[in-house]
């Protein structure tokens, strides 16, 4: 894929998402986890460097290492996946289903707000200890679009429950992208030409 993955820019190159840009990514990624889901597969190891960009700026859902199909029995192999953005339940060694990936959703797309690593003062270990005991989560920068707050708590509700699916998800995203479009113009300048810019 020629543009590389997400998290090389986010953390090698330093590049910052405008708001209309990481909307059009997470909706990109929502729609690959939404037909993925529909098939019956969850993911299980969602986070931007798994999130690749082609020549068109679309984003695609890559490396299916650990991904499988849902267990009907709904025993499925506890901790897989990177500890940074696991789910509680898959932590724990509880039965999981599809909101899980719903979870490392949310932990992505406060990754790709903020540019950071998920609890990068901690272990990997540490984190995923905080994340079940003390329900820890990463915090939100005061300044970010509202119902782009409220979607990435619902998405990583310790409950799974009440994590939303990404039907849903699509269209909060769709919602809050033409709020955002009609307030800033379109003036996002593009993935890619930024990622050249940066690249020079």
């Amino acid at each position: 894929m020629s543009g590389g993955s997400v998290y090389d820019y986010l953390h090698k190159q330093r590049g910052v998402f405008k708001l209309p840009t990481l909307l059009k990514v997470a909706i990109d990624v929502s729609k690959g986890m939404n037909y993925l889901h529909q098939n019956n597969i969850i993911h299980r190891d969602l986070k931007a460097a798994n999130l690749l960009m082609d020549e068109n700026e679309v984003v695609k859902v890559a490396d299916f290492g650990v991904a499988r199909v849902k267990s009907q029995s709904g025993v499925m192999t506890a901790e897989t996946g990177t500890y940074r953005w696991m789910a509680p339940e898959i932590i724990e060694h509880k039965p999981y289903d599809h909101k899980a990936d719903v979870f490392s959703f949310g932990i992505m797309l406060w990754e790709l707000l903020t540019g950071k690593l998920p609890y990068e003062y901690l272990t990997p270990l540490q984190a995923a200890v905080g994340v079940v005991q003390k329900g820890l989560r990463p915090t939100i920068p005061k300044h970010s679009n509202p119902k782009l707050s409220q979607l990435l708590e619902r998405c990583w509700q310790q409950d799974p429950t009440l994590r939303p699916d990404f039907s849903e998800i699509i269209e909060i995203l769709q919602k809050i992208a033409k709020e955002v479009g009609s307030d800033e113009g379109k003036s996002s300048g593009g993935f890619l030409s930024a990622l050249r810019r940066s690249t020079k």
